[in-house]
């Protein structure tokens, strides 16, 4: 007897990037960098009440400003998330929370070359 349902030939894995992209107006590299931001907005708002540190932290993010000019987003996007992490990198010495954000916010950055892997989520470094 036959599932109605099989699994090899009823799904479809392939995934067009482009179609989805068009989809929503925005790049995975813009939707990434996003995410990122909008985790670390989040983050920052959870937990500066009880780590004083994070208010350091978040006038730093918020002065942070990129200029790239003539950049398409696929490059763009990685290049103001790897700006983002070295603007608050000196900040990490300062606590250990702001170590951890930006440890777990490395593991982001890090599926702007790998599409397909996971994210980081977590306790300290909310998920969107």
């Amino acid at each position: 007897m036959r599932d109605d349902f099989d699994y090899d030939e009823d799904l479809d894995y392939s995934f067009d990037d482009e179609e989805e992209d068009d989809d929503f107006g925005m790049t995975f590299e813009e939707d990434l960098y996003l995410m990122i931001r909008e985790k670390l907005r989040d983050t920052i708002q959870e937990f500066k009440g009880e780590h004083p540190s994070l208010k350091k932290l978040e006038t730093h993010v918020s002065s942070f400003k990129v200029n790239a000019k003539n950049t398409d987003d696929s490059k763009f996007y990685p290049l103001a998330a790897k700006l983002l992490l070295e603007h608050i990198k000196p900040l990490t010495q300062d606590s250990e929370e702001i170590l951890e954000i930006y440890e777990n916010m490395q593991t982001d950055i890090g599926r702007f070359k790998n599409q397909r892997a996971h994210g980081h989520e977590g306790e300290f470094y909310l998920t969107a």
